[in-house]
């Protein structure tokens, strides 16, 4: 009798010390855990510059990531993801029961937490071209009084675009997906024009902005050369420096 007391008790008291031993670890990892999610986080934007794409959704691990619709060729503007959370997908909008569902486009690259992105979304859905550019918008504060312009070519059917600033060549012979290096301009008013390698004195597109002191700019071309409709050539303008938030 005595010794199944004894055992009873050497049973509940390796319990009891198994216990204490387990709950630390647990709460150990929860707050591994929770640092985690708070410290990988990045920006994010996406733009939708597919001429035949409807509007798509996003989703990470196959879950829709928010109810944000992305349309041509409007930029979503930049928020917060988290880099665990990949690879990152996109999905028609739903409309009706035929429409698929099946996976547009995946971003496999992963991405660095702490850093700027935009994804570009291009190419044909016709043709089955559909791919995608990623930039890193981030890069080192330029001088004083001074601002920073980029030039990317989103445009399916070109061979080639040139921009200028204010009639001053900034850059030229750019091919369909590439994305340039940051150049300096003076801070200030421009006039920009987009237009063809092959023709460039055809101007395509002009857009006028205005670069502030220490800001960074992304200047893209998309749509289809040589068209008239809805798919016809345009450019835009983002800004990549943009105030710092709390990730």
């Amino acid at each position: 009798m005595i010794g199944r007391n004894k055992s009873g008790i050497m049973l509940y008291l390796c319990i009891f010390i198994m216990g204490i031993m387990i709950i630390p670890m647990i709460t150990s990892c929860g707050k591994s855990d929770v640092r985690a999610d708070t410290n990988a986080r990045a920006q994010f934007q996406i733009l939708n510059l597919s001429p035949d794409l409807n509007a798509f959704n996003l989703y990470t691990r196959f879950i829709k990531l928010s109810d944000n619709q992305y349309s041509y060729p409007v930029p979503s503007g930049y928020f917060l993801v988290n880099v665990i959370d990949t690879p990152f997908q996109i999905r028609a909008v739903p409309v009706n029961s035929t429409v698929s569902q099946d996976n547009i486009l995946t971003l496999e690259q992963p991405l660095q937490s702490h850093v700027r992105y935009s994804w570009f979304v291009t190419g044909l859905q016709a043709n089955k071209s559909i791919t995608s550019i990623l930039t890193a918008d981030t890069g080192k504060t330029p001088s004083v009084g001074r601002g920073k312009i980029r030039f990317l070519n989103a445009s399916p059917n070109s061979t080639g675009l040139n921009l200028t600033l204010n009639d001053t060549l900034a850059f030229s012979k750019i091919t369909y997906k590439k994305v340039t290096d940051y150049i300096e301009v003076t801070a200030g008013n421009y006039i920009l024009k987009l237009s063809a390698a092959s023709a460039p004195k055809t101007v395509l597109k002009s857009l006028d902005v205005t670069v502030l002191d220490g800001k960074l700019y992304t200047v893209f071309g998309y749509g289809l050369v040589s068209r008239s409709d809805t798919t016809a050539f345009g450019g835009g303008v983002i800004l990549n420096t943009i105030p710092d938030v709390t990730y």
